[in-house]
């Protein structure tokens, strides 16, 4: 029987079962075969099924073009890892006078397309379509200087990405701090700013110092135990405030010591990491009596969502040894209907002994037993793979299914400044993680020779964005004439 004879309903069966790569090669075969894998639910299949870093979707308003440049893309950057068969094209693209103006590390670069460039002393946060070469005043502060920008960045479900920026502000009349929230959705129109929120000072603090952003809560925290701590629901734009410091499994938890702490919003729940600043540096991958308290958080009852001043509800409780200064959201939440369990699962990575492990924890919400007022929390870890030297500096994008790809800077005795790209597979429930890693991207220029000289080199940390599912990196470098260049290199 000819391929070409079976109905379309039943080829299109048969392409579920194949690669991107060979989805390609099917559509070289002959001019039928073609017409077949430029149909829209061709491509809406494969990137259903993708074992892929990619965007979320596929969504109704994606087109065969953008579901198949995705995922081609995508599949390049996992084959172009390898610096023998990686040609680097960079280009340096000039922003003045704000760019070379910048001082320090307050720039961010948005699925690999938008760069932002807060002016700090400054009114505007300004946005360039590094696509179109456009530029965008996206914020500007009203008779006042802005003073500080952190932002975190999430997907939204119905495409796209929102920036959640925290700005601190100083009012020029009034000799006055402000907190501002501020939300900026990108599109494939370009940058809005959907709304802001000016933050209680008496609630917030001038400590901020992190946010993380799931796909539906978000955080706001200082990196102490304290009561900086705030968080929002992104669909209600509801406020919630923390609960007292308090545990069941450790009475004497937040009354006698200082812990150090990490949030990190989810969908469904808030997690709260902390570890004594006693015991940070007698942290080892094998100390049991270093354990540190983990906590998870969820938006309360709708009964209690209605008060002035909504609080989060407590919901689990366990110990964990974390090091929690390196955990970044690997798979967001993953509940199961029977169990009634959620997974969580994060990427961390530890260097000892001039080797950098990378590992992946799966965190379990289990409910409250009978007579429990707090579910357990229970901790596994996978190593998924290791690399020589010191890792300085990681970014990494994972999918909304646990797909996720990234790259780190290493420095190792022998070789210098390095870069590495790694893959990882944890968007199964009941199967372990996987990783891939290997020889990345090999920038030389992007270390600081010139500014750092080499006995500084093992200190040095370089600012990158990177976008996994293009294959993006933009990182800074100064240029000629002592200019700030923003340099861009793609592995697609």
């Amino acid at each position: 029987m000819i391929l070409t004879s079976l109905p379309h309903d039943a080829l299109y069966r048969v392409l579920r079962f194949l690669s991107v790569r060979e989805i390609i090669c099917l559509r070289l075969v002959c001019k039928d075969l073609r017409d077949l894998t430029l149909h829209r639910v061709v491509w809406h299949d494969a990137y259903t099924c993708a074992k892929l870093p990619r965007p979320l979707g596929p969504l109704d308003s994606h087109s065969r073009e953008f579901l198949e440049n995705t995922l081609v893309k995508s599949s390049q950057v996992g084959i172009k890892w390898c610096k023998q068969a990686l040609r680097i094209t960079s280009k340096a693209t000039w922003f003045e006078p704000e760019w070379s103006a910048l001082q320090g590390d307050q720039w961010e670069v948005v699925s690999g397309s938008w760069l932002i460039i807060p002016l700090i002393r400054g009114s505007d946060i300004l946005c360039y379509d590094l696509e179109r070469g456009l530029r965008h005043v996206v914020y500007h502060a009203d008779n006042a200087l802005i003073l500080s920008f952190r932002s975190t960045t999430s997907e939204v479900a119905d495409g796209g990405y929102v920036l959640h920026a925290m700005v601190m502000e100083h009012n020029r009349s009034s000799a006055s701090f402000s907190q501002k929230l501020l939300f900026i959705r990108f599109s494939s129109e370009g940058p809005v700013l959907e709304y802001t929120m000016v933050i209680p000072v008496e609630i917030i603090g001038e400590g901020m110092s992190q946010l993380s952003a799931g796909q539906r809560l978000l955080c706001m925290s200082d990196h102490l135990t304290g009561t900086l701590n705030l968080a929002m629901d992104t669909h209600s734009r509801v406020l919630y405030q923390f609960p007292p410091p308090s545990s069941v499994i450790d009475p004497t938890f937040g009354t006698q010591e200082t812990y150090l702490k990490r949030l990190i919003a989810t969908e469904t729940h808030i997690l709260a990491m902390f570890t004594p600043l006693t015991k940070i540096t007698q942290i080892s991958d094998d100390d049991e009596n270093s354990r540190q308290i983990i906590q998870a958080f969820a938006l309360p009852q709708v009964d209690d969502a209605t008060a002035s001043s909504p609080t989060l509800q407590l919901t689990h409780e366990g110990h964990c040894n974390l090091d929690i200064e390196r955990v970044s959201l690997l798979c967001d939440s993953m509940t199961n209907t029977v169990t009634g369990q959620t997974q969580i699962k994060f990427l961390a990575h530890c260097m000892r002994l001039n080797l950098t492990k990378y590992f992946a924890h799966r965190v379990i919400l289990s409910p409250p037993l009978p007579g429990q007022k707090l579910g357990d929390i229970s901790l596994s870890t996978e190593e998924l793979f290791s690399v020589p030297g010191y890792a300085n500096t990681m970014k990494f994008t994972t999918s909304f299914d646990g797909h996720a790809r990234g790259i780190c800077v290493l420095h190792n005795e022998r070789d210098g400044t390095e870069f590495y790209g790694f893959t990882i597979d944890a968007s199964s429930m009941n199967q372990p993680c996987s990783g891939i890693v290997g020889p990345g991207v090999d920038i030389k220029e992007v270390e600081a020779t010139e500014s750092f000289p080499s006995s500084l080199r093992m200190t040095w940390n370089v600012k990158l964005a990177f976008d996994g599912n293009l294959g993006r990196v933009c990182y800074r470098k100064r240029g000629k004439e002592g200019r700030n260049v923003l340099a861009i290199i793609d592995l697609a």
